[in-house]
């Protein structure tokens, strides 16, 4: 039996695809574009078959494809794994008056990998070369659902999930805050913190980070990002004033107390001061919140001054 007819084999035996066609070795990822489904990456002496796109969700959809980021399974012990080309990708966003400076890169994911392997906060993977000195990132595959997604899943009254879902929710980000903590004093961070960007892992429950490569030279971006974490996590989704303001069931002395320093310093269409829309919301809580409003009275600095009025905030209203 040829190398070819055994992994043909193979990817029938791990897919139960009913034929299989003729398919390349991709031993050279620089031109992503051409790796298609039923292709083996061969990165040294690893070969992995790819079964199709990753995919972002988005407000609920998912409908993102990452065309640079494959879904594939190792065809010699089956494991699932995430394969994460290299995606030269740049941009710019803002946060108040702060322009700042985004790009891809795979040798800070790397790095992260590195610092963060046997941390189950994290996922799991390393970096492998292709035959062009690519750094190809191998991810273990995380069963589970986003926080995204599971929040909006919920479905209760916003006062019903404040009392019987957020406090588990808040104790668990607790954990994932001081993930980054640990990132931080190591020199780094995660760089691209968003709530579909944590993984509630279905085996064990744990909220697990993914996707580092992300970079920026603003060492407050994690912080400011973590903001729009605990927005969506405490709104149970995206309150905007837009949505609000056109919401007739509210009422109108909420809707009219609406101003320009209730918004997020981060995506300023979204309301922070939720306290307004929700009035059980413990003061600790929402004190935390405002810390990233627009015009905040203070801010945070650092994770570690986070972490603090985290505790204490959880100590004193949402005791386990």
């Amino acid at each position: 039996m040829t190398e070819r007819e055994w992994i043909q084999n193979r990817i029938k035996e791990l897919t139960g695809w009913a034929s299989v066609g003729r398919f390349s070795i991709i031993t050279d990822t620089s031109d992503w574009t051409r790796i298609e489904r039923g292709d083996i990456v061969q990165l040294g002496g690893r070969r992995f078959l790819i079964k199709g796109h990753q995919h972002e969700t988005r407000f609920g959809i998912k409908d993102q494809p990452k065309y640079w980021v494959f879904n594939a399974v190792d065809i010699d012990n089956g494991e699932l794994k995430i394969i994460k080309t290299v995606f030269n990708e740049e941009f710019y966003v803002h946060v108040g008056v702060f322009r700042i400076h985004c790009y891809r890169s795979p040798e800070k994911e790397g790095y992260v990998l590195n610092i963060v392997r046997g941390d189950d906060r994290f996922m799991q993977g390393y970096t492998m070369m292709d035959d062009k000195e690519n750094r190809v990132r191998v991810i273990d595959f995380i069963k589970g659902m986003d926080l995204f997604s599971y929040i909006h899943g919920i479905e209760k009254s916003h006062e019903q999930y404040y009392y019987e879902d957020l406090p588990n929710i808040l104790h668990n980000l607790l954990d994932s805050i001081e993930a980054i903590d640990f990132l931080h004093k190591r020199g780094t961070f995660h760089g691209d913190i968003r709530n579909d960007h944590i993984i509630i892992d279905s085996e064990t429950g744990k909220y697990r980070w993914i996707d580092f490569d992300l970079n920026q030279h603003v060492s407050d971006y994690d912080i400011w990002s973590l903001g729009n974490i605990l927005n969506y996590v405490v709104a149970k989704g995206i309150m905007s004033f837009q949505t609000v303001l056109k919401d007739e069931r509210i009422d109108r002395k909420i809707r009219d107390s609406l101003e320009e320093a209730d918004a997020s310093a981060f995506f300023q269409y979204r309301i922070m001061n939720l306290k307004k829309l929700f009035p059980y919301l413990n003061d600790k809580l929402s004190d935390l919140l405002m810390h990233y409003t627009v015009k905040p009275r203070k801010f945070y600095s650092n994770c570690g001054e986070l972490i603090a009025d985290f505790k204490e905030m959880l100590e004193t209203e949402f005791k386990e």
